[in-house]
């Protein structure tokens, strides 16, 4: 058969006998085979350990949450005699028993409770109380925590240790039951929560033994943990009569423990009130008994609601002085319980003396066993001294592992190892155990090292990311932002908030150039469009009506932007341009008409070609100017030929009644354009014979 034993923090909180008949799964789920309390990084099923090829096989079922076995960490792994493995914080030591001690063991699981037994380490159950101390140093309360498994202190009315100051915060700190075993833990308080003088964690639970001492300010208290069973135990012990001299009484009754505030353990007087039981008991084991009157005993007076406080102090009315009048003997043996003194010095003869004749009765029986020589027993060979060592230190590691100081529990184990190489009961596994503890504490340190690290870099993270998106403004730079970011850059390159924030400027940036583009752009344009109306003004100054509405055409025509109305002016200087024309063709062809009545065809074209200067396109003019020019042709036609005859019948220079070729040629420049042919002819004619 095989066990697992389970510690939280050093402390045992279970040992399971293991089944190879079945698999075992380990976690913080309720329904889990090995519970686990929701510390950090516990998953909901952890853990599993299945029987496999004739031994125990460790399957990792957490994603997230680390196994750690040997210093290493771990998904699967088989399981030898004595091996442990980390869940932190929690330690699993796996363990062979053979089938025979496992039987035994079995066996003696189940005590069973007496009469008249001696008390029974470890099966016994214990009440937690909290006794509240007065400045003076007396008890002032003593309080029973019973219902559930967490009770709050504190000066408010609701916790269930109400601290009566006002310095004290509303609710200071919890005592909580977890697996059995009793820890605290400080709420954050303002003044701080000290348990022997050390001031408590308020993230990691400590474990209270009984008789610590718990103070907030000036405001002590001790934890304490009582046998229920106590007083009724006390009352069963048969002592015998006393005669106590100068009482002046000859029937004593017999000595009763009512007031006997001791704790008495396996028939021993312990007056230090050590009450440090085993914390992991079966409720199962336990015999209930009862007080005198049938009633189960609560381990308060009868008279007593159970969950009140009741008062502890010294000179506080017994209940039994409380009703009708006492008998003289009944005074007499109040009178020498209450005198403490004398009480319990005859306690302590009684007990003294009971202490000394066991020592006698089981003198021959040692002596005995001494003289018996065990050659397996490894302490056999050592001398008495080193035996005493060896014993005293197994003690101390057992007490430095149960306090996680694994360096002093290795310490004393290397004392053990040195005289004896092979061990000395469970010393190799303690060893396995320390050395474990300690790496379970040197990681649980590291990680605590790096979330601390870690909280302190997501805080600068924020508060550098604050800083830099308040100081953003349009001048900003994303050069400028890059240097104020780059804490956050360093340790976090792929930052979401840095990276949004750089876009931003870098699109602020953008669009502001963008801008300033535009407006360029349209300055230039705006620029351009004046440079093509300038030039259409010019070109109306010089006279060319047609020339300057097509200048100002290309300006109307442009698809440039025209904040100033270039295109607007445009528009009207050609539609006064246009106007002007009109007026001008009206009045040149009104000329030419006349003219041409007057038969002057000449002076007729020339007018008509004025006009068709200011309107080129106008066809009206062309087919007039055409028509004219034709009938101008014809007429000086008739007077070149009849030249040509005068010249070739010798009649050049002609006579005053008749006019010769010379006079005819001179008519034919007065009356042709310039450009005709028949002008050019005569010009010809009258040039050779020397008029020009």
């Amino acid at each position: 058969m095989s066990r697992l034993k389970v510690l939280l923090r050093g402390a045992q909180i279970s040992d399971l006998n293991l089944s190879p008949d079945r698999e075992y799964i380990g976690g913080r789920k309720e329904s889990c085979d090995i519970r686990l309390q929701p510390e950090k990084g516990i998953s909901r099923e952890h853990f599993k350990l299945k029987f496999e090829e004739g031994r125990w096989v460790l399957h990792s079922l957490s994603r997230f949450g680390e196994i750690f076995s040997l210093g290493q960490r771990v998904e699967t792994t088989p399981l030898e005699h004595g091996q442990i493995f980390q869940i932190p914080p929690y330690e699993f030591t796996l363990s062979d028993i053979p089938d025979s001690q496992s039987d035994n063991v079995n066996a003696n699981e189940m005590p069973q409770a007496g009469e008249n037994e001696r008390t029974v380490i470890g099966v016994a159950q214990q009440v937690p109380y909290i006794k509240l101390m007065s400045s003076d140093g007396a008890v002032r309360e003593m309080l029973r925590l019973e219902v559930g498994d967490v009770w709050a202190a504190g000066r408010d009315p609701s916790c269930q240790i109400i601290i009566p100051d006002q310095r004290v915060s509303r609710r200071q700190f919890e005592v909580r039951k977890i697996n059995g075993i009793y820890t605290i833990i400080d709420l954050t308080s303002v003044n701080g929560t000290f348990l022997n003088g050390s001031p408590i964690s308020s993230t990691d639970p400590q474990p209270l033994k009984s008789g610590d001492a718990i103070t907030v300010l000036d405001n002590t208290m001790y934890f304490e943990l009582h046998d229920p069973n106590f007083q009724y135990r006390m009352e069963r012990i048969e002592v015998p009569p006393l005669q106590m001299p100068g009482t002046g009484i000859d029937d004593v009754q017999e000595i009763g423990l009512d007031d006997f505030s001791g704790q008495y353990q396996g028939g021993e007087y312990d007056p230090n009130q050590d009450m440090n039981y085993p914390q992991e008991i079966d409720q199962g084991y336990y015999q209930e008994q009862l007080n005198p009157d049938g009633s189960p005993f609560t381990g308060m007076p009868g008279d007593q609601m159970q969950g009140d406080f009741y008062n502890m102090q010294q000179g506080a009315p017994a209940p039994e002085q409380q009703g009708p009048p006492q008998t003289p003997a009944v005074q007499a043996w109040n009178r020498f319980k209450n005198n403490k003194p004398v009480f319990f010095s005859v306690i302590a003869l009684f007990l003294v003396g009971m202490y000394f004749l066991s020592e006698v009765i089981n003198a021959p029986v040692q002596q005995k066993k001494q003289q018996v020589f065990n050659p397996d027993d490894p302490l056999a060979r050592l001398k008495p001294e080193e035996r005493e060592n060896v014993s005293l230190w197994y003690n101390n590691a057992e007490k430095a592992l149960r306090q996680q100081a694994f360096t002093i529990a290795k310490e004393n184990l290397d004392n053990i190892h040195k005289l004896l190489p092979l061990g000395y009961k469970d010393s190799k596994l303690y060893e396995a155990e320390a050395l474990n503890g300690e790496q379970t504490l040197l990681t649980q340190q590291e990680t605590e090292r790096r979330e601390k690290e870690q909280a302190e870099l997501m805080a600068l993270i924020k508060a550098t990311l604050e800083k830099c998106e308040k100081s953003i403004v349009p001048e900003t730079t994303p050069e400028g932002l890059q240097e104020c970011l780059a804490p956050v850059t360093i340790n976090d390159p792929t930052n979401v908030d840095a990276e949004r924030m750089i876009a931003q400027v870098r699109k602020t940036i953008a669009d502001r150039q963008a801008r300033e583009d535009a407006a360029l752009v349209a300055k230039t344009q705006r620029e351009q469009l004046k440079a093509i109306f300038t030039r259409a003004e010019g070109v109306h100054e010089t006279g060319f009506p047609k020339k300057a509405i097509k200048a100002y055409r290309e300006v109307i025509d442009s698809e440039l932007p025209d904040p100033d109305g270039l295109k607007d002016t445009s528009a009207l200087r050609i539609k006064f341009i246009q106007k002007k024309l009109e007026e001008r063709n009206s009045n040149n062809i009104s000329s030419a008409e006349l003219f041409l009545k007057d038969g002057k065809f000449k002076e007729g074209i020339m007018a008509l070609r004025t006009a068709l200067l200011f309107d080129p396109d106008n066809q009206t003019i062309k087919d007039k100017i055409e028509r004219y020019s034709n009938d101008l042709r014809n007429q000086v036609k008739v007077m070149y030929q009849e030249s040509i005859i005068d010249e070739n019948f010798g009649y050049v220079d002609g006579s005053d009644t008749r006019p010769g070729a010379k006079d005819k040629w001179k008519k034919i420049l007065d009356v042709d354009l310039e450009d005709g042919d028949y002008y050019r002819k005569a010009y010809i004619k009258l040039k050779r014979y020397g008029v020009f």
